[in-house]
């Protein structure tokens, strides 16, 4: 039996305390799949215009949640930190770009008092350009909730 964790709390266990990565394929109008360029560490050139604070909001059942994403350059390799009102930030060093697309993945062990789920959180945050913002997209165990929004550079 699969529980359904609300995304908050969710996203609260990776503030408060990675599977491999899987090649996507993108279906062409033709109906063919293209495979994605092959995943690689995201070095501190490539992340240059992710560098800083970005926001962002986040409608859940529970309600609104603002989360925030930082990326900064720790002894020559990208580092990102997520937090969110009321939770300190968790640090993320497993960040990869395939093409345009930066994925960022964590995962930590649960176990609050904002919950009676205990145990093991995976995430994985996919970020793709929007113009001059990123569409972001949270995975929390393997599809077992996901969430998106727009991340807006502050």
């Amino acid at each position: 039996m699969r529980r359904r964790v609300p995304m908050f709390l969710l996203l609260a266990a990776f503030v408060a305390a990675g599977s491999p990565f899987v090649a996507r394929t993108d279906v062409s109008a033709a109906g063919q799949a293209a495979a994605r360029p092959a995943a690689t560490p995201l070095t501190p050139a490539d992340a240059a215009p992710l560098m800083g604070r970005w926001q962002i909001p986040l409608e859940t059942p529970t309600g609104r949640l603002v989360a925030s994403l930082v990326f900064r350059v720790e002894n020559g390799k990208v580092v990102a930190g997520v937090s969110a009102p009321q939770f300190p930030e968790h640090k993320i060093t497993d960040i990869t770009k395939s093409g345009q697309v930066v994925t960022l993945k964590a995962s930590t062990e649960y176990s609050g008092a904002l919950t009676a789920y205990s145990g093991p959180v995976s995430m994985v945050l996919t970020l793709t350009p929007k113009g001059p913002d990123l569409a972001a997209w949270f995975d929390f165990n393997d599809s077992g909730f996901q969430i998106g929004g727009t991340a807006k550079k502050s």
